[in-house]
């Protein structure tokens, strides 16, 4: 046997637990539907503060180079190493270079 309080208790308990799931799926978003943003491509180097172009680190290039060479054990003012391929910059000498 219910009663007019059992089913106004049901009522507001539906009520509560209805928008609480509404709530969750709206935080959920689809992946597809994001915003892509894009990295910024010029702006001050975090290493050297010179404005030049820039990658996701916020480093220009030769300072992103020097930094991958010092994860390496490379220091500055050593020659680059054999299996470094960077591009334009003053300190990498190549053995092709002068023919």
């Amino acid at each position: 046997m219910t009663t007019a309080i059992d089913e106004l208790l049901e009522q507001a308990e539906a009520a509560v637990k209805g928008p609480i799931e509404e709530e969750t799926e709206k935080d959920e978003k689809d992946p597809a539907k994001l915003k892509q943003r894009k990295p910024p491509s010029d702006g001050l180097c975090r290493r050297c503060g010179q404005n030049k172009p820039i990658n996701r680190l916020m480093l220009c290039y030769p300072c992103w180079v020097k930094t991958e060479l010092e994860n390496s054990g490379w220091r500055e003012g050593m020659p680059h190493p054999d299996w470094c391929r960077c591009e334009g910059v003053k300190e990498h000498q190549r053995r092709s270079d002068g023919n």
